[in-house]
């Protein structure tokens, strides 16, 4: 119980405090202000990227669980010590943002009221999750796999299912996946059970990671707005909702988030999506571009190009049309 409490501590320092680095060197030349919510999705997203350089640096040499486990500790110590002194550096170069004075508007019932029901929806969807009360496993093998790696066999020599090895070699594009081996560190570092950790303990990290990227989100649409409480917790409200509608039928978008948060295909739909687009909206086009790469590291898509590269470029399309046609009719 002790280790599991320093994993979710481990995770959540690990996640909030790279991420808040990162938003700020985002955001370094407009000054733009971060948050809680969206420095703890990019610190996923920036820990999602260590573990690919691990699992990749080990798939090319012996393939064993504990080479990653090394690498993962250097990458990480590396990212912690760098990201202290850079967020010293950055606060210091920001300085004290004066923030202007202005009336508090005065919070609505009906807006205190939805914000109670987002809460309340956002805990029993959290606990679901975490608790595994609807697991649909079926045609997934993460579990299995984490198990396979734990055993000592270097990685991808021995099918999961059967327990023997492999007649032919997996492609190359599957080898990279980095989610299981991130996942079967945990458990070597930690001394994590692998059912515990990939289908209670993953799944809440990553349930937390996307709800803060949908408040996030939340913020950069309505931020300022008249009843700004209120609509962001309508939107959020909608958002965890779609996602009990989606648990419905498997043939659903979002019918993995509560069924199979570990897999990189809920990942990609609750939590990069979600901080991607609170990227493009408030206008961090190069961190944007972090989803891109998280999505290639965790899913199987067609040669790296997914569901958020289509959207970044279908984002970026839309605003080029859109300052031309504003160019024309200035012109005019």
């Amino acid at each position: 119980m002790l280790k599991t409490i320093i994993l979710i501590m481990f995770l959540a320092i690990v996640s909030a405090f790279s991420g808040r680095t990162l938003m700020l060197l985002s955001g370094i030349f407009s000054k733009k202000d971060t948050d809680m919510f969206s420095s703890f999705s990019a610190g996923s997203l920036l820990v999602i990227v260590i573990s690919f350089v691990s699992h990749f640096l080990t798939v090319l040499g012996d393939g064993l669980v504990s080479t990653e486990k090394r690498y993962s500790g250097m990458l990480m110590v590396a990212a912690m010590t760098v990201g202290y002194f850079a967020f010293v550096i950055l606060t210091v170069i920001r300085g004290k943002k004066e923030k202007e004075k202005k009336e508090k508007e005065k919070v609505k019932a009906s807006a205190f009221l939805f914000f109670l029901i987002a809460a309340v929806l956002s805990v029993a969807c959290f606990l679901t999750v975490v608790r595994g009360e609807r697991i649909n496993s079926a045609g997934d093998e993460t579990l299995e796999t984490v198990v396979t790696f734990l055993n000592g066999s270097p990685m991808y020599t021995v099918d999961p299912l059967t327990g023997s090895s492999y007649a032919e070699g997996l492609p190359s594009r599957y080898k990279i996946l980095c989610l299981s081996g991130f996942y079967s560190v945990l458990c070597e570092a930690f001394g994590s059970a692998p059912a515990s950790l990939v289908r209670s303990i993953m799944p809440g990290f990553w349930f937390v990671s996307g709800l803060f990227a949908m408040i996030a989100l939340s913020g950069a649409l309505f931020k300022g707005a008249k009843d700004e409480l209120l609509k962001r917790s309508v939107f959020v409200s909608a958002a965890v909702l779609f996602i009990f509608a989606a648990d419905l039928s498997s043939y659903a978008q979002g019918f993995l988030i509560l069924s199979a948060m570990w897999t990189g295909a809920a990942v990609r739909a609750w939590v990069l999506i979600p901080f991607m687009l609170y990227c493009l909206f408030d206008r961090r086009y190069i961190l944007a571009l972090l989803p891109v790469f998280c999505e290639a590291f965790i899913c199987r898509t067609q040669y790296g190009i997914g569901f958020c590269a289509c959207i970044y470029a279908g984002y970026a399309l839309f605003m080029f049309i859109l300052k031309r046609r504003q160019k024309c009719s200035e012109a005019s």
